[in-house]
C-alpha cells in the first residue's frame, strides 16, 4: 500500500517529532548455540537460507470451537458433532467438512501441507482473561512477555519489531519492542507528522515560558542518555531509538499503517510491514467475538468460514509478495490461536460453553506440515505429544501453551532456554 506524499507542515519537523515521541528501544537476538539435533538446525535455518523468519500471529478472541473444523471427533458418545458435518482429509490432516464452508475446504486443499495442527492445548481455565494470558504468554500469572513479542527480539534491526495492528498484547519487560498502529491510524499520523493537526480541539502554540520548560526537560533527558558511559545500555538504547525512528520515517511513504479495521485491511498492513522490513512480527485479529453460548454450531460455522477465507488471502498475499527474489511465504510463519475451546456437548440454548482445551495452527517456514500434533481422549480432554518425535503420546497431558511458545521461539532462531520458557520445544514439529 502506498500513501500520497505530502509536503512538510510549516514549522514542524517530522524527524524532531519522531525523535521526541517515539522511543523504540531494541533487544538483541538471543544466542542460539548449544541446542543439538533438529532444534539446533532450526535455530540456524534462517542463516542458512540467507533470510530470517518473520511471523504473523492471528489472535481470535472469545474462544473458538475446534469441533466445527479442526477436531473431527465423530463416533464419540461424549461429543456432539455439528449436524450436516462429515470427516475429510487434506494433505494428511483430518478436518470437519461442511457444505456451508467452501472457504475452509479451499484453504485446506491449498495449504494443509504447510500446516501443523496442535490439538489438545491445555489452558487450564475457563476464564477469558486467564485463558488469553496463558495462551499468549505460557503462564497464568502476569509479567512474562507474550510469545509474539519474544519472537520479535530476532528483529533487532527493524523499526517496529512487533507491530500490533489489532488484538491483545502482553509485552512485559519487552514493551520497547511493541508498537500499535492505532484504531484510527494514529501511528500513520505520528510518522507523517499529521497527528499534531488531527484533533477535535484547535492546536495552539504553547506560551513561551511553557515551551522553554518543555524544551529544557527534553534536552536534559536526552543529554543524560547521550552522556552515559560508552557501551552502556542507555547510550545503546538512544542510538537504536534514533536509528529506528529514521528508518520508519524513510518508509513512511511506502506503506500505510491505517485501515478500516477489517480483517482484509489488517492483512494488507501485515504483509506490507513484513515485506518492507518494518517488523519482525505482526499481530492481527479478526474484529469478531467467538464467545457463542447460543446456537453455537451455526454461529461458529460462519466464523470459521470467514477466518479461513481471510487466512487464504493472507497466504496468497505472502506467496505473491517477493522480497530479494524470494516469496515472502517462504520465510514467514503464520500462527493462529484462540484463548480456549468450547464444550463437547450443547447447552439448553444450543450453544457450547467454555472448555479448557483448544487447538492452534502453525503454518509456513520451518514447520513440518501436513501433520497433527497431540489429540484428545474419548471425553475430549487433551492428550499430549512426545517432543522429540512429535508423535501423540496418550501418557502425556495436553500440550501446554509454553511448549507451543518454545517451538515458536525455536522457529525464530531464538533459544527457548535463554528466553526462560522453562520447557522444551516440540522438535518433531520443526522441519
Amino acid at each position: 500500500m502506498t500513501t500520497a506524499k505530502k509536503g512538510p507542515r510549516a514549522g514542524l519537523s517530522r524527524r524532531a517529532l519522531l525523535g521526541r515521541a517515539v522511543a523504540l528501544v531494541g533487544g538483541g537476538a538471543l544466542a542460539a548455540a548449544g541446542l543439538p539435533g533438529v532444534v539446533g538446525r532450526a535455530l540456524a535455518a534462517s542463516g542458512a537460507t540467507g533470510a530470517r523468519r518473520r511471523f504473523v500471529f492471528v489472535v481470535n478472541r472469545g474462544g473458538w470451537d475446534p469441533l466445527t473444523v479442526l477436531a473431527p471427533m465423530f463416533g464419540r458418545a461424549a461429543v456432539a458433532m455439528p449436524p450436516g458435518a462429515s470427516a475429510a482429509t487434506a494433505h494428511g490432516i483430518p478436518y470437519v467438512d461442511h457444505a456451508q464452508r467452501p472457504g475452509v475446504r479451499a484453504f485446506m486443499a491449498a495449504h494443509a501441507q504447510r500446516m501443523a495442527v496442535v490439538q489438545g492445548v491445555s489452558v487450564r481455565s475457563v476464564s477469558h482473561d486467564v485463558c488469553q494470558l496463558t495462551m499468549m504468554t505460557g503462564a497464568a500469572t502476569g509479567g512474562a512477555p507474550d510469545f509474539a513479542t519474544r519472537v520479535a527480539q530476532a528483529g533487532e534491526g527493524d523499526a517496529l519489531p512487533h507491530l500490533v495492528v489489532s488484538g491483545p498484547v502482553y509485552p512485559g519487560a519487552l514493551a520497547s519492542l511493541v508498537a500499535r498502529t492505532g484504531a484510527t491510524g494514529q501511528l500513520q499520523d505520528l510518522v507523517t507528522g499529521d497527528l499534531v493537526w488531527r484533533s477535535d480541539r484547535p492546536v495552539t502554540r504553547l506560551s513561551a515560558p511553557s515551551e522553554r520548560l518543555v524544551e529544557d526537560f527534553v534536552q536534559r533527558r536526552t543529554a543524560a542518555w547521550a552522556d552515559a558511559a560508552p557501551g552502556s545500555r542507555k547510550r545503546q538504547a538512544l542510538r537504536e531509538a534514533v536509528t529506528r525512528a529514521e528508518r520508519l520515517e524513510a518508509l513512511s511513504w511506502d506503506m500505510s499503517f491505517a485501515g478500516d479495521g477489517s480483517f482484509p485491511a489488517q492483512i494488507e498492513v501485515a504483509v506490507s510491514a513484513l515485506a518492507l522490513g518494518v517488523a519482525q512480527c505482526v499481530t492481527i485479529s479478526p474484529p469478531v467475538s467467538w464467545d457463542t453460548h447460543t446456537d453455537s454450531d451455526n454461529q461458529q460455522s460462519a466464523l470459521w468460514e470467514a477466518l479461513f477465507v481471510g487466512l487464504k488471502k493472507l497466504m496468497d498475499r505472502l506467496a505473491g509478495t517477493t522480497v530479494a527474489g524470494r516469496a515472502l511465504l517462504e520465510d514467514t510463519v503464520v500462527v493462529v490461536t484462540s484463548e480456549m475451546g468450547r464444550t463437547p456437548q450443547l447447552n439448553s440454548d444450543q450453544g457450547r460453553d467454555h472448555w479448557p482445551w483448544t487447538v492452534a495452527m502453525v503454518l509456513g517456514a520451518g514447520v513440518r506440515g501436513g501433520r497433527v500434533y497431540g489429540g484428545y481422549d474419548a471425553g475430549y480432554a487433551g492428550v499430549g505429544v512426545d517432543p522429540a518425535s512429535g508423535d501423540t503420546d496418550a501418557g502425556r497431558a495436553g500440550t501446554s501453551p509454553a511448549q507451543l511458545g518454545a517451538t515458536l521461539l525455536a522457529l525464530a532462531g531464538l533459544d527457548p532456554g535463554d528466553a526462560g520458557v522453562g520447557v522444551s520445544p516440540i522438535a518433531g514439529m520443526l522441519a
